[in-house]
């Protein structure tokens, strides 16, 4: 019997150590992207994805965790913009601050997240016109550490993520069309 149960031991280590070694040789970094066209011109698209308190008007994570305490700082839309979060059951404790806005055509934010763990990410929207539509991308990237890795062999990312940012950019439709 306690054969038995060294052997069943040291399965269970041999395959924790497997699954650990397997994550650390994933690729580090990841990409969400999502897109979306929305029928008015970039300038009209432009104050909801440059301006934090607009931003925050069609931004999905604000509806799954209405929990969560938001504040802003810095000026009120480009460079420097922030929002920060916390005590919320989804979000967790973070912020966002806008590092790059070129007019009509991008902002790049970088997210800071302390709780539930610690990550940085780069959030960009991108607007790109056709005829008289826009087409938004809004895509967020960074590199996993181990504890990622190892998530992400059981749960993609993609799906968890994207899902959530393409709420958002049809609301962002919706609320710039209806305008």
């Amino acid at each position: 019997m306690k054969k038995i149960g060294l052997s069943i031991g040291f399965g269970i280590a041999l395959i924790f150590i497997v699954v650990i070694v397997y994550a650390a040789m994933q690729p580090k970094d990841y990409e969400v992207v999502r897109e979306i066209s929305i029928d008015a011109p970039a300038d009209k698209v432009f104050p909801y994805i440059n301006n934090a308190k607009l931003m925050d008007s069609w931004n999905p994570w604000t509806k799954i965790d209405p929990k969560s305490k938001i504040e802003y700082s810095g000026p009120e839309a480009g460079i420097g913009a922030k929002t920060s979060w916390s005590g919320g059951d989804q979000m967790g404790t973070g912020s966002a601050t806008v590092v790059e806005s070129v007019s009509n055509s991008l902002v790049k934010t970088k997210l800071e997240y302390t709780e539930p763990f610690e990550m940085t990410q780069e959030a960009v929207l991108t607007l790109k016109p056709e005829g008289k539509q826009t087409i938004v991308r809004w895509s967020v990237a960074g590199q996993k550490n181990l504890m990622n890795s190892i998530m992400c062999l059981f749960m993609s990312m993609d799906k968890m993520v994207g899902g959530t940012f393409e709420d958002g950019l049809k609301t962002l439709k919706a609320m710039v069309e209806k305008k």
